[in-house]
């Protein structure tokens, strides 16, 4: 028994560093000096950080994190509120069976480069190239599906008495809805906005073409600092981290609702 105990400490250990390890070297890349980041071998830490490149990169991104933020927030909350209401119908009462909802879901799984195109053009005709429409229209494409399926699963786990309790002592349907079905599945509805949340925050395609400067995000920001000498490796290690560090943060706060919905099984169809 402590045999197998240490085998799976080890292989917690080991499992750990391969996931950190990345993340570390992101971390190290932004802070370490340039005699010493062109090393070989590599340098692994550093007792001398250099944290000019994070003044470098600051600028850089502090406008297309802004617009990344508006955008990112924007799909969650919309996504999150209209599945609210398509979620409950297809629960209870069996739209389209069950065929509708996984015909819905299946539109997250459409590649993105099969419509950039006939998005593009789309938003050149109607004047919004370069706008927050232009870019939150088509991450709810992808991010409305995935919380429609998401509620769905949480509204079937809940148990119908209640609701017939409270449709007995006068509650009408969206009461019903209201007071008894959003508030017992409002931690999946917070899990279901972080999940889209951190999908559109990382979207990069549809940010790339159907932006340009005004509402360029984060990831198109990062993918082009480039100098004329070559690739800043130091201030774009620092951008990535700028760019990672909500993210972390948001799964660290929510950690526990995260591994308890999970566990719960709320993404069962």
């Amino acid at each position: 028994m402590r045999a197998r105990a240490i085998i799976y400490a080890v292989l917690y250990l080991v499992a750990l560093v391969i996931a950190l390890f990345p993340i570390y070297w992101m971390i190290l890349t932004s802070i370490l000096p340039r005699e010493e980041l062109m090393t070989y071998p590599p340098s692994f830490f550093t007792l001398n950080p250099d944290l000019q490149y994070w003044g470098e990169a600051i600028p850089e991104v502090y406008k297309p994190m802004v617009n990344t933020v508006i955008i990112a927030g924007a799909v969650a909350i919309i996504s999150s509120v209209l599945a609210i209401f398509s979620g409950y119908s297809f629960a209870r009462f069996k739209v389209g069976g069950d065929t509708l909802p996984f015909w819905i879901l299946s539109i997250k799984f459409l590649p993105g480069v099969v419509v950039i195109v006939p998005y593009y053009l789309l938003m050149q005709r109607l004047g919004l190239l370069d706008t927050y429409a232009a870019i939150i229209l088509p991450h709810l494409t992808i991010g409305l599906p995935f919380a429609v399926w998401m509620i769905r699963g949480f509204v079937s786990e809940l148990p119908k008495d209640l609701e017939d309790a409270a449709s007995i002592d006068g509650c009408g349907r969206l009461g019903v809805l209201r007071h008894v079905v959003i508030p017992l599945i409002a931690p999946g509805i917070v899990v279901t906005a972080l999940f889209v949340f951190i999908w559109s925050w990382t979207e990069f395609m549809f940010a790339l073409v159907l932006s340009k400067t005004e509402v360029m995000t984060l990831p198109v920001r990062i993918a082009g600092m480039r100098e004329a000498q070559g690739v800043n490796w130091e201030a774009i290690s620092a951008a990535a981290t700028i760019a990672t560090l909500p993210i972390l943060i948001i799964a660290i706060v929510f950690q526990r609702y995260l591994t308890r919905i999970l566990a719960y099984g709320g993404i069962r169809g």
